[in-house]
């Protein structure tokens, strides 16, 4: 099974488990919230679910191709321009499963994944699945 369907069936998993929740605790009943803010706070909680989905499948991806090139967290660095102090690179020699949600930004990983994929097509690596 790839890190794809795997991410994508724990974000459902966690999904589902808000959706009976608040239907089992009555907090986004239309009774109480009314029927438009219960379906937008259903909508907002599916769409927070896919960004994180897709922000860990971009993190496991620049991991990858990460490990595979034997990169360090100071070579990635130094492919992101304009990187505040305050944003944490990720670091390809630790194992982490959920990518940094607050301190890394989607965009930094969309930077590192456009030039690492770059590269590991050069190299012949394989690619992510």
């Amino acid at each position: 099974m790839s890190t794809k369907v795997k991410l994508a069936i724990l974000w459902l998993i966690i999904y589902i488990i808000f959706a009976v929740g608040a239907l089992y605790l009555g907090v986004l009943a239309p009774a109480k919230i009314g029927i438009t803010w219960s379906i937008f706070w259903y909508i907002a909680a599916a769409l927070i679910a896919y960004y994180l989905w897709f922000k860990n499948v971009v993190y496991q991806r620049v991991m990858y191709y990460a490990r595979a090139l034997k990169l360090s967290q100071s070579d990635l660095r130094a492919l992101i321009p304009n990187l505040k102090q305050s944003q944490v690179v990720p670091d390809p020699n630790r194992k982490n499963y959920f990518a940094p949600i607050f301190n890394f930004p989607l965009q930094g990983l969309d930077i590192l994944d456009k030039k690492l994929r770059q590269q590991a097509s050069e190299r012949q690596i394989p690619p992510f699945k």
